[in-house]
């Protein structure tokens, strides 16, 4: 009977130390999954932005006559005739998309995308010229635009594309 009482005391000390040793090992997995979360959403900002960013490159520069009959900088993302600021197949050029936003993120056909309900995007667009080696904003008309494409998501911070585009 002696025997067996000792049994049980081992058998109660092993439980614990198994679990004085698995609690650390389990945060460390807890730990490993969180940052695989953050690095797919990561991701997926990323391609949302890409995504995006070749759809309003795919546009003309401006819908003027370029450079005679130029969009002002003040008329970029002002909705013309024959386009819609919530249908993003009337835009015809990289400039209607200045300063638009949706959340959640839609296909270009309006349908929502899914699996992506957190997310948002966020679009501006400014002429810009050369300043040394950095690009600046121009506040002027000039052959470049600066696209600046920010897809947002609240577990993780913004993420920013941007692109120049040329008249040329």
């Amino acid at each position: 009977m002696k025997n067996r009482a000792f049994t049980y005391i081992e058998v109660l000390i092993s439980v614990m130390i198994l679990g004085f040793v698995l609690i650390p090992l389990l945060s460390q997995f807890y730990t490993g999954f969180q940052g695989n979360v953050i690095a797919e959403l990561v991701t997926q900002s990323i391609d949302l932005a890409d995504e995006l960013m070749e759809e309003i490159k795919s546009r003309r520069f401006d819908e003027n006559n370029f450079p005679d009959e130029p969009v002002s900088p003040g008329a970029l993302g002002v909705v013309d005739s024959g386009e819609s600021s919530n249908d993003r197949r009337t835009f015809d050029d990289v400039d209607d998309y200045h300063n638009w936003q949706q959340s959640p993120p839609q296909a270009i056909d309006g349908s929502e995308l899914p699996n992506f309900s957190e997310f948002g995007r966020t679009v501006f667009v400014e002429y810009v010229t050369v300043s040394g080696a950095n690009w600046i904003s121009s506040g002027v008309t000039t052959y470049y635009k600066r696209i600046t494409v920010i897809v947002s998501h609240p577990k993780i911070s913004d993420r920013r594309l941007e692109t120049i585009v040329s008249h040329y």
